[in-house]
């Protein structure tokens, strides 16, 4: 605890200004800011620039970005040919009351790229495009129940707000996880239409799924357990539920908002497992709000105002399931998008990788120096540090890790000029290079030895 204050004192002592900006936001917004997933205690810092690895707060202290907008600023901040394209785009405006062509483009890119996409829709969030999936698929079974994983993130609408993090005491047996609220405020019905199974357990999974395959419209899953804590599934366990759902005509959603980094084609094309429906989000729109949802054309029909008739016959009754909103698809976000997945190329994909596992054999290597219990997770330019001397294989395994060290790792590499979540996940963008992980495996070990584990 000494320490851990020590730690505290420094980053207060470095932090002065954005400690007086975050009294003053505290009087208009409840914590002062919008987004519960960046607060961190005593309080968090306020960005007033980024460029390329490199985000500088109000105190003016840099710090290289190693989880880059929750892993969605796959190029780096600010990157040049993004940039230049909003801009151009900005002087025809931000946004029409009609369709406009360079969301064809970002729809062709991702069509082409993404198996399970034969159609494509786009959202401003990553949480509209899961709950669109959800909705197509219980219009497409007629069916009302779907399943999802302990600890699986897959947004904030009320459906999915089910056992993400939750107190494992509460949770049932790690076989049979019951459904939790991840909120107040959500009705008991909501957790009546939820059935949660373990995530990595191909047996205990199945074993649940069967109980309830009548009435399951849709199995959601992350092929990366994302926010949580960068942990990959077994293509057995991808699998399993990729048979599984098939043989019930049950619909199967991949949720690759965060694992769509994996390769041009998400975690669907590194597993081979081809799901019925997808949700994306972040790195698509280029660091501009965004989300998306596609699938199996028989499925995404059910959005079609046509009905699938061509011009000049008979009117339709479509759409099946409505779908609108004033910013989908606005032309800023599909150039941002377009150019940013131009410049993302198999070699791309293969540098990220290649960097992202120096770093985690970094980190392993210096806990193994200092004796320090560690599992590092990722795929991909994802990874997550959890202080913890078992194997990680689901939420459960994540939250017996020492939540204690945690904290005192993150504000200390916040110290040391390293940004990375709270809970230690992080990703790589194409401007971290050699230079940038030597810092940071130099700063981990610095940090760690300092903490008197």
């Amino acid at each position: 605890m000494k320490h851990l204050n020590s730690v505290i004192e420094k980053y207060v002592e470095l932090t002065p200004r954005s400690r007086e900006i975050w009294e003053s936001a505290k009087q208009y917004l409840p914590g002062g800011d919008s987004r519960n997933s960046i607060f961190w205690d005593p309080y968090p810092i306020y960005i007033k620039s980024a460029r390329g690895p490199i985000v500088t707060d109000v105190d003016d202290m840099q710090r290289v970005d190693f989880i880059n907008t929750m892993t969605t600023m796959i190029l780096g901040h600010a990157f040049s040919p993004v940039m230049d394209a909003v801009s151009s785009q900005l002087k025809n405006g931000v946004a029409y009351n009609a369709p406009n062509s360079h969301q064809i483009q970002l729809a062709k890119i991702l069509c082409e790229r993404v198996p399970s996409f034969d159609r494509v829709r786009f959202t401003n969030s990553g949480t509209e495009a899961t709950m669109n999936t959800i909705r197509a698929a219980r219009a497409f079974t007629g069916r009302t129940l779907f399943a999802k994983a302990e600890g699986g993130y897959h947004g904030t609408h009320d459906a999915v707000s089910v056992s993400v993090k939750v107190k494992v005491e509460h949770a049932g047996g790690s076989d049979s996880p019951v459904a939790l609220p991840s909120t107040e405020g959500l009705p008991d019905e909501v957790l009546d239409q939820v059935i949660v199974f373990p995530f990595n357990d191909v047996e205990g999974a199945r074993k649940i799924l069967e109980q309830h395959k009548d009435q399951l419209a849709a199995v959601i899953i992350e092929p990366v357990l994302g926010s949580v804590g960068m942990v990959p599934a077994t293509y057995e366990f991808l699998e399993m539920l990729r048979n599984f759902t098939w043989q019930h005509s049950i619909v199967l959603i991949f949720d690759e908002v965060i694992s769509y980094r994996v390769t041009d084609g998400g975690s669907q094309k590194f597993f081979g497992v081809t799901p019925d429906m997808t949700s994306l989000g972040k790195i698509i729109g280029g660091g501009f709000p965004i989300g998306a949802f596609g699938g199996r054309k028989d499925i995404m029909d059910l959005y079609d105002p046509t009905g699938g008739l061509e011009m000049g016959k008979e009117p339709s009754v479509g759409p099946h399931v409505s779908h609108a909103g004033t910013f989908n698809a606005n032309p800023v976000t599909m150039l941002a998008g377009s150019v940013t997945l131009d410049h993302l190329t198999d070699d791309i994909y293969e540098s990220l990788a290649f960097n992202t596992e120096i770093l985690r054999q970094g980190i392993r290597d210096v806990c193994a120096e200092l004796e320090i219990p560690v599992q590092v997770t990722g795929i991909g330019s994802l990874f997550g540090i959890h202080f913890n001397d078992v194997p990680i294989n689901n939420y459960r395994d994540i939250a017996s890790s020492d939540t204690n060290i945690r904290r005192k790792v993150f504000l200390g590499l916040m110290n040391e000029g390293i940004l990375i979540a709270p809970n230690l996940v992080g990703s790589l963008s194409t401007e971290i290079g050699s230079n940038e992980i030597k810092m940071f495996v130099e700063k981990f070990k610095l940090v760690l030895s300092k903490s008197g584990i």
